[in-house]
């Protein structure tokens, strides 16, 4: 019986050294392109009235009303572009507005070349897209409210900033 007890115990040892194996495999990664952000066109009310509380709004084809001067000839949408995206990359989008020397800009946007529509968008908000299947820049239309927060010396220029943030999903 000992010897049938070790003989088995020599083939288990046996067997489990034959039968056994090891490799080495790896995993891969391709890293993603940050994106570049860059201004393509400067964002400019024109002009507007200097006392406090004035506000001049500017829509979406780039058209003010209020407290402006419509036929400013400074008048322009804001244009960014973001690119350096690869196709269908889901990324989210925000542009946030800021107070600056006496005045505050409230962003809204639209943005471009994504694979669905995002129109209109309020200041601050976290919105979730995705690039085309080509990888097109996305584009982001900015125009919104600017509010004179203290009074402006008539024949100054003021400025409040305003932020772009793409950041991937």
């Amino acid at each position: 019986m000992k010897k049938r007890i070790m003989t088995i115990a020599l083939l288990s040892t046996i067997s489990a050294s034959t039968l056994a194996a090891s490799e080495t495999f790896q995993a891969n990664v391709d890293a993603m392109s940050d994106a570049t952000i860059a201004e393509t066109a400067t964002l400019h009310f024109g002009a507007m009235q200097p006392t406090v509380g004035s506000v001049c709004t500017m829509n979406d084809a780039g058209l003010v009303s209020g407290d402006c001067d419509v036929s400013n000839a400074n008048i322009a949408i804001g244009l960014i572009t973001v690119s350096g995206l690869a196709s269908n990359v889901p990324v989210n989008v925000t542009v946030t507005g800021a107070s600056g020397t006496n005045v505050t800009f409230e962003a809204n946007y639209d943005i471009n070349s994504a694979v669905a529509t995002y129109d209109n968008i309020a200041d601050g908000t976290l919105t979730a897209v995705t690039t085309d299947a080509s990888g097109t820049d996305l584009t982001i239309d900015v125009y919104g409210d600017m509010t004179v927060d203290s009074a402006l010396s008539p024949g100054d220029s003021y400025t409040a900033n305003y932020i772009v943030d793409v950041t991937f999903q």
